[in-house]
């Protein structure tokens, strides 16, 4: 080793442990958007963040900051998936913000999103054993997952209801922050930043291709595998699943760890679900990744999908719906008791019209409710509220329905606990977003006795509101922001009475164009007018593109509606995919469009 190389990793280490020693004291506002929807509960909420508030809102300031065209050939509509984050890669060139998105021809690309600059790109050259059939509407082929850092099992947003502990151990903190934290430690959270992996010799701890970490090149690629935060690779091995990267799945099915500094697969890729299926966003806790393939593409059976990586098997395992799809663009949802949550559309056998319960790790069912007619069509939303678990889905049947998390559906397995009014007429929802209002940490902690385990001091709840895209006028009772003809963003909050929970109807934002599934960060909602031509007939995709307009980004008042900002004309291409957010200058919202173009809007960064 030279010394030069000495110096160079003394200076990395040195500027990893300022680092972590400043965001300890310090605490960063911005959230890592680690998976589609920002958290494994799919809440789609950042509860803080520096910058961002209705106050700053509604002062010059917010803007577009950059857009950053890729190279990509779309599927039929699809083109960029969601994008996901990290918040702060350590390198010898100093801290790095990365932004991941996918591209539907098998191809991942990195932008630092403090400079707008391209860091890598990763492609994932097809390995399928079958010939890669012609595009359809229904199986438009390519790269279809957004990718997932380990996510931790339950994020602050699930924890604010007052949840003293997450699964597996009692797991707290979360992808999308808590006030003055930031985000998690994931060696704290059990997810394997280097002291968090197995001892030697434990069951799939076989060291990563290339050998341990050792001296000269060999030790800093290991550290550069280990994560983002320079602490990696201390303590233990290096396990697929357990370590911070970006994994991400092409269309031969195969699972790739990538790299977060250059790209390049940390492992050997393993093999999830059949070639050519078409799936569903990607989700990674505790080192089980989890997917739903819908459509029967590829000849994969309709249902939800889970492998260990961290196991040395590595074996997928299925339950299949038995009919319906598995509602959603997120997929399934980790709930807040060890279970996985996935809604199922129209279908004539097996659990159609349903919403399951499933053991997360065995993917054994184990509660469900059927609801004929429902046509559930969105990923489902798990959160805590008055000490109860509570799951949110709406069908495409116009309504949202409220479920006990604990028994979905009673002892029928037919019966919510609230079914709203018809709202919406059917469309693609995708996913929810809920977020809460007011609430706070109790006063008077209970009192720590040697040798207990830690209490979380309760919470008192505020007002929990849950939003969802609308297609058509929203039906009654919604304080209206405007006259709504295409469709819209619609609020409901959580309304305890006599001890029965119900949804009461809330706002309806301004006129939307196929609007995309609403984000939250602070008290601000962020929502997509698409612009997609959704219109019926039997339209190729090239002449849905051509009746398609321009998106456009809002920024809305969570409490009321209002609309505080919108971006105008300044993206010109129609919108598909998710909005992310997060950043720790202050987050930043991102947006992908058909024309294969990643936008950024936020405040500028202080210099």
């Amino acid at each position: 080793m030279t010394k030069r190389l000495v110096y160079l990793m003394a200076i990395a280490g040195a500027c990893a442990a300022a680092s972590a020693a400043l965001v300890e004291a310090q605490g960063r506002g911005g959230a890592e958007w680690t998976t589609s929807t920002g958290d494994a509960q799919r809440s789609s909420w950042v509860r803080s963040d520096q910058k961002i508030s209705v106050a700053s809102l509604q002062k010059p300031g917010f803007q577009f900051l950059w857009k950053v065209p890729l190279h990509n050939t779309p599927k039929q509509l699809n083109a960029l998936t969601d994008v996901v984050l990290l918040d702060r890669l350590v390198g010898f060139r100093g801290f790095k913000a990365i932004a991941v998105v996918g591209a539907s021809a098998d191809t991942m690309y990195a932008i630092d999103f403090d400079l707008a600059r391209p860091m890598w790109t990763a492609v994932l050259n097809y390995s399928g054993d079958n010939a890669v059939p012609a595009s359809t509407w229904n199986c438009p082929g390519g790269l279809s997952a957004a990718a997932s850092r380990p996510t931790t099992a339950m994020s602050a947003a699930a924890a604010a209801g007052g949840a003293a502990a997450g699964r597996a151990g009692g797991r707290s903190g979360g992808s999308v922050g808590e006030p003055g934290r930031g985000a998690p430690n994931l060696a704290v959270a059990g997810q394997g930043r280097g002291n968090a992996a197995p001892a030697p010799g434990a069951p799939g701890a076989a060291p990563a291709a290339g050998g341990a970490a050792g001296a000269g090149a060999g030790g800093q690629a290991a550290a550069a595998r280990a994560g983002g935060g320079g602490g990696g690779g201390r303590g233990g091995p290096i396990i697929m699943g357990q370590t911070d990267a970006f994994y991400a799945m092409g269309s031969d099915g195969y699972v790739h760890a990538l790299n977060v500094s250059n790209g390049s697969d940390l492992f050997p890729p393993v093999k999830f679900v059949p070639d050519n299926a078409r799936t569903t966003s990607l989700l990674l806790v505790d080192g089980v990744l989890y997917t739903a393939t819908i459509n029967g593409c590829g000849g994969a059976d309709n249902g939800v999908w889970a492998i260990d990586l961290s196991s040395q098997e590595k074996k997928p395992i299925l339950w299949e719906t038995g009919g319906g799809n598995v509602a959603g663009s997120a997929g399934p949802t980790l709930g807040l008791n060890g279970m996985l949550y996935a809604a199922v559309g129209n279908g004539t056998a097996g659990k159609s019209n349903s919403v399951v319960a499933l053991d997360a790790k065995t993917l054994v069912l184990k509660d469900w409710i059927t609801i004929p007619g429902a046509d559930f069509n969105a990923s489902p939303v798990v959160f805590k509220y008055r000490d109860k678990d509570f799951v949110a889905v709406t069908g495409n049947d116009g309504k949202m329905y409220l479920l006990d998390g604990a028994s979905l559906g009673g002892a029928n397995h037919a019966t919510p606990l609230f079914a709203s009014a018809k709202y919406s007429a059917p469309h693609s929802v995708g996913t929810l977003s809920t977020w809460e209002q007011g609430g706070a940490v109790a006063a008077g902690p209970a009192p720590i006795t040697p040798g207990a385990p830690a209490q979380v001091p309760p919470t008192v709840s505020g007002t929990r509101w849950i939003l969802a895209s609308s297609a058509g006028a929203p039906g009654t009772g919604f304080a209206a922001n405007g006259a709504v003809t295409n469709g819209a963003v619609v609020a409901f909050k959580v309304v305890e009475q006599g001890g029965r929970f119900t949804l009461q109807p809330g706002w309806a934002s301004r006129d939307l164009t196929s609007p995309l599934a609403p984000i939250v960060v602070n008290n601000v909602v962020f929502a997509v007018s698409s612009g997609e031509f959704r219109g019926a007939g039997n339209l190729t995709a090239a002449q849905r593109a051509q009746r398609s307009t321009a998106a456009v980004l809002y920024a809305l008042d969570a409490s009321t509606g209002k609309e505080l900002w919108n971006s105008a004309r300044t993206i010109t291409s129609f919108a598909r995919s998710g909005i992310s957010a997060g950043g720790s200058n202050g987050s930043q919202i991102f947006v992908t469009t058909y024309d294969n173009t990643l936008y950024s809007f936020g405040f500028p960064i202080e210099k």
